[in-house]
């Protein structure tokens, strides 16, 4: 996890308990985050982690995630996951 001004760069490849401290550090520093980035080639360990993704970005809705927008990701635990985001 890299923290560069208002951008976070995270890794897909956290494991449930780096998931949970992931939300302890960002929830509190939401407000000040423009946009949270994916690490290149780290692969989705947990569905957890995306659907801490989703929450975040429901809460403060202009926040940035560009991984969510895509709509799809290929993993090598759960294959390919689709998803669809409602505003």
């Amino acid at each position: 996890m890299q923290f560069d001004g208002d951008v976070l760069t995270i890794g897909l490849d956290m494991s449930m308990e780096e998931i949970r401290e992931f939300e302890q550090f960002v929830r509190p520093r939401l407000e000040y985050l423009e946009t949270i980035e994916i690490e290149e080639g780290t692969l989705l360990r947990s569905s957890a982690l995306l659907a801490l993704l989703v929450s975040l970005k429901r809460t403060r809705n202009d926040l940035k995630i560009p991984f969510l927008d895509q709509g799809f990701i290929i993993s090598g635990v759960y294959g390919t996951l689709h998803w669809m985001g409602h505003d």
